[in-house]
């Protein structure tokens, strides 16, 4: 047992040790945020880190390091020091997990699928869900995978689709997994599906319709769900699967590929292909509309909603589409950058990340002033429509090529 003059001593050198960190003025630790699933924890495209550096010299930043991963949209997902995605190869398509210090690989599985490039490159379009020690995978033509994370060993495995007997949708299911509790909820059918995330059984399917493209939004402190459909947007119970209403929201291809926006009780809807946007108010039941319009047309990738304005890729991707910013309770036009062709976009510490489709990345102001670029550079080659994925100071960036590029931004 120390004694008395011991534990002064040691609290002499507590006091002394606590005023040399004062005046050492150590950097600040980094928050780091793991960004285990599609939009990333809190399902809304932002992250909470803020010790990153987004001022770099012009065409300059660190590129850590470089993959190719196969043709495909997926986005990244990071959890303990992995990353992980998708990508075609050889006539199969291929899960990857790398090491995001080196981009090492740590293992990979393939399975058969065709390219299936119907009016765009082909290769997978859904991104991994990671919960825990296990991550989830749906493929395009309805192959559900439940992985180890760290082995890559396939715990289980389920032909989704023909379990809950619907239609695959034109293009190939592209929404990712949502884990709730000990569910995985799934775009498919009219209006979902959910199966137990243990064993891959199903819990309960929706009619045979097709589905949309856009994963499943929570409403918070409900047990509602919305589903996309290619008619509809769906809000529908998790535990019995009933709908509790369904708005009618048509495009011209039957394309609802844009996620929700829900915040203060009310619902942002968006498409393209001659859709548009809305703001609903949620009730107890059917939301009433509180705006309309075709100010923002999210043809792949939804808004992001930051201090009362969206902001999102407006229009058809092919033909150039552009960088708006709208009002959340007006839906009008607050700016619009027309030269960038975005390709991706995420947002932290109040900065907008932009992927453009040329494989630049670029930092910007997230504010309603207008468009303030802060740096950019090329990252990427080839075409990129992928978001890029800001996880631990590190950007994914990724071409649908399958070039992966790691950009190293910690501060």
């Amino acid at each position: 047992m120390p004694t008395f003059v011991a534990l002064k001593m040691r609290s002499l050198a507590m006091l002394t040790l606590g005023v040399c960190i004062a005046t050492w003025h150590f950097p600040t630790t980094l928050h780091a945020e793991d960004w285990y699933r599609w939009r990333g924890p809190d399902l809304n495209g932002i992250s909470t880190e803020t010790h990153w550096q987004s001022e770099w010299p012009s065409g300059t930043m660190p590129i850590a390091w470089t993959i190719d991963v196969g043709t495909g949209f997926s986005s990244v997902v990071v959890q303990d020091d992995r990353a992980y995605t998708l990508g075609h190869v050889d006539d199969h398509s291929v899960v990857y997990c790398v090491d995001v210090n080196d981009g090492h690989l740590i293992w990979k599985h393939a399975y058969p699928a065709p390219l299936d490039a119907r009016d765009f490159e082909g290769g997978p379009t859904t991104t991994p869900t990671i919960d825990g020690d296990r991550v989830y995978v749906l493929s395009r033509a309805g192959e559900l995978f439940c992985f180890d994370a760290g082995s890559g060993e396939v715990r289980w495995q389920k032909q989704i689709a023909d379990a809950a007997e619907v239609r695959v949708p034109g293009w190939g299911f592209a929404a990712a997994p949502l884990v709730v509790g000990d569910k995985l909820v799934l775009t498919l059918g009219e209006s979902g599906a959910v199966v137990n995330k243990h064993d891959g059984e199903l819990i309960w399917a929706s009619p045979d319709r097709e589905c949309g493209y856009a994963s499943p939004v929570p409403i918070p402190n409900t047990k509602t769900i919305v589903f996309p459909s290619g008619r509809s947007f769906t809000g529908v119970d998790l535990e019995t699967g009933q709908p509790q209403w369904s708005l009618r929201w048509l495009t011209s291809f039957g394309c609802n590929a844009a996620e929700p926006i829900i915040h203060d009780g009310k619902m942002f809807l968006c498409s393209g292909y001659n859709r548009g946007a809305a703001l609903f108010k949620l009730t107890d039941g059917e939301p009433e509309l509180i705006w309309k319009n075709k100010n923002m047309l999210n043809q792949l990738h939804g808004s992001l909603l930051h201090d009362g304005h969206l902001y999102g890729i407006d229009g058809d991707m092919e033909s150039g589409a552009r960088l708006t910013c709208l009002n959340w309770e007006t839906g009008d036009v607050v700016w619009s950058e027309d030269d960038l062709k975005p390709g991706g976009l995420s947002l932290a510490d109040g900065k907008l990340i932009l992927l453009t489709e040329a494989g630049e990345l670029v930092f910007a102001a997230a504010t309603p002033a207008g468009f303030s670029e802060i740096s950019r550079a090329k990252v990427l080659d080839g075409k990129c429509w992928t978001v890029p994925v800001l996880s631990s100071g590190r950007v994914f960036c990724r071409s649908i090529q399958g070039q992966v590029a790691c950009v190293d931004l910690r501060d």
